[in-house]
C-alpha cells in the first residue's frame, strides 16, 4: 500500500500539472455575489460499511471562503444529500437523533443561519420502515418535501429487509409512501427532483434501474418506458431539469425526458467518457444555458470499486460535450488516483464540483473560465457527497424554455436487471 507520504506527494504533483490553485486567488467583487451567496456542503470522514463514518456538514460563504461547521447527527452516520425549499434546508443521510424527539434517520432544518429544531421531532414512529435506513434525496415542491433513500426497517408489504423508501414531510410530519412504490425491490432511491409539476424520482442499484414520477397524489413507474429506450437501463444516480426537458443518469447511461418520450444519450456520450458498470453519471446540474455532468463510480459502492475509479467532467451544450476532466484530474504518470465526481451544484454561472480523490474530500469551483481548488476547505472530509447552491434553484423550476434547444431523437428500449444492496455492518 502507499504511503500517506506517498500519496500526498502525488495529490501535490496532480494539483501542479492540472494548474488549480490550492486555494482560490482571483478577486471576488462584492456586487458579483449577493448576501445569499453560501454553499452548502455536506459528506463523511470515514469509510462507506465500516465503524467510525462521521458526518460532515458546512456551509461555506463565497464572499470570504469562511467556513461554518454544523452538526446534521449526533451519532454515527453520513450526509447523503438535502435541498433547498425557499426558505429552508432539508438535509440528511444515515444516522440517529437520540432520545424521543428525533429521528431515524435523521432530519436536519437550516434556514441559513440556525437550526430549526422543531421541525424533525418525533418522527420515530412515522419512519418505522426507514428504521436504520437512509434518506438519499430531498426536493420541494414550495410546500412539501418529497424524501427518498433506502428503507432498512418492516415494511409489511414487503417483509423485514431493504427497499425502496419514500416519503411526504410538511416540515412536522411525515407520511411514509414506501407501500405505495410499484414493484417494490431491494433497491435505493438516490435521487427526487421536483419540476414545477411533478416529481421524478430516480434510483437503483449496480445494474438494476428504476424511475417513477409523483404529482402529490399518483405514484407512477416509468421504469419500463426508459429501459425500452435505454438497454444499458441501470442504476439511476442523478436527475436535472432545464425547464423544458429532464437529464437522466446513471451507471453506464445517459437519456433524456421530455415528460412523454425517453432518448438515450449513452452513444453520444460515450465518445467522450467510456461509461461503464461500475462508471455512473452521479450528477448533473444546468445553469440556466448549459449543463454540465461528472461521475466516477458511485456512492455506498464496495471499496473494491472505488479504487480504480476516476472522475470526469463534462460540459454538454447544443447536442455536444467538451470534456474538462483534465482541468480537475490531470493524468499523472505512473499513478491512478482513485477518485469520483459525486455533486455539483449551478448558480449564476458557476458550479460547485464535489467528490473526493486520493482518500480526500474534494471541492472545485468552476466559473466558466477557470476552476479554483477549495478543497482545503474540507480537508476533514474523506467524500464530498452532496453540495448544494440555493441562488439558483430558488428560480430553476420557473425558467422557459433554453435559448438552445439540444437535438432530441426520441428512441424507445430495454432491460433491468435486479440486484442486492450491501447490508451495513452494526456500529461497535
Amino acid at each position: 500500500m502507499r504511503s500517506a507520504a506517498a500519496a500526498m506527494l502525488a495529490l501535490i504533483i496532480a494539483v501542479i500539472a492540472c494548474g488549480i490553485p490550492l486555494t482560490r486567488n482571483f478577486p471576488v467583487s462584492a456586487t458579483a455575489l449577493s448576501d445569499a451567496s453560501y454553499i452548502m456542503v455536506g459528506g463523511q470522514n470515514g469509510t462507506w460499511f465500516q465503524a467510525g463514518q462521521d458526518p460532515r456538514l458546512e456551509k461555506i460563504g463565497l464572499r470570504d471562503l469562511s467556513v461554518t461547521p454544523l452538526t446534521p447527527a449526533p451519532t454515527q452516520g453520513v450526509v447523503w444529500g438535502g435541498g433547498w425549499n425557499g426558505s429552508q434546508w432539508l438535509i440528511s443521510g444515515w444516522g440517529d437523533d437520540f432520545g424521543p424527539n428525533g429521528s431515524d434517520p435523521y432530519i436536519f432544518l437550516y434556514n441559513g443561519s440556525s437550526q430549526i429544531s422543531g421541525g424533525s421531532v418525533d418522527q420515530y414512529q412515522a419512519e418505522s420502515t426507514w428504521r436504520g435506513g437512509d434518506i438519499f434525496s430531498a426536493s420541494s415542491d414550495g410546500k412539501d418535501w418529497l424524501l427518498s433513500g433506502l428503507g432498512s426497517g418492516n415494511l409489511p408489504s414487503y417483509g423485514d429487509s431493504n427497499h425502496m423508501a419514500l416519503g411526504i414531510f410538511d416540515g412536522n410530519k411525515l407520511t411514509d409512501l414506501s407501500a405505495s412504490v410499484p414493484n417494490q425491490r431491494d433497491f435505493i432511491l438516490y435521487t427526487n427532483v421536483w419540476n414545477g409539476k411533478y416529481w421524478l424520482i430516480g434510483g437503483g442499484y449496480m445494474d438494476g434501474g428504476a424511475l417513477f414520477s409523483y404529482d402529490g397524489k399518483n405514484l407512477v413507474d416509468l421504469t419500463p418506458e426508459l429501459a425500452q429506450a435505454v438497454p444499458s437501463l441501470a442504476s439511476i444516480q442523478s436527475l436535472a431539469w432545464n425547464g423544458y426537458y429532464w437529464l437522466i443518469g446513471g451507471v453506464g447511461f445517459l437519456a433524456t425526458y421530455d415528460g412523454h418520450k425517453f432518448a438515450n444519450l449513452t452513444p453520444q456520450l460515450d465518445s467522450s467518457v467510456e461509461l461503464t458498470d461500475s462508471n455512473a453519471v452521479n450528477a448533473i446540474a444546468w445553469d440556466g444555458e448549459e449543463w454540465v455532468l461528472g461521475g466516477g463510480v458511485p456512492v455506498t459502492w464496495p471499496a473494491d470499486y472505488t479504487a480504480g475509479s476516476r472522475a470526469w467532467l463534462l460540459k454538454y451544450e447544443a447536442g455536444r460535450f467538451t470534456d474538462l476532466t483534465s482541468k480537475i484530474i490531470p493524468p499523472v504518470a505512473d499513478t491512478v488516483l482513485a477518485s469520483s465526481i459525486l455533486s455539483i451544484a449551478a448558480s449564476d454561472g458557476w458550479w460547485i464540483i464535489g467528490g473526493y480523490l486520493n482518500g480526500r474530500g474534494s471541492l472545485i469551483e468552476y466559473t466558466g473560465n477557470s476552476f479554483s481548488n477549495l478543497s482545503n476547505l474540507v480537508d476533514n472530509y474523506t467524500y464530498v457527497n452532496w453540495v448544494g447552491a440555493r441562488i439558483f434553484q430558488e428560480h430553476i423550476q420557473t425558467l422557459g424554455k433554453p435559448n438552445r434547444i439540444d437535438p432530441i431523437n426520441m428512441l424507445l428500449l430495454s432491460s433491468e436487471r435486479p440486484s442486492t444492496e450491501m447490508s451495513r455492518p452494526q456500529p461497535n
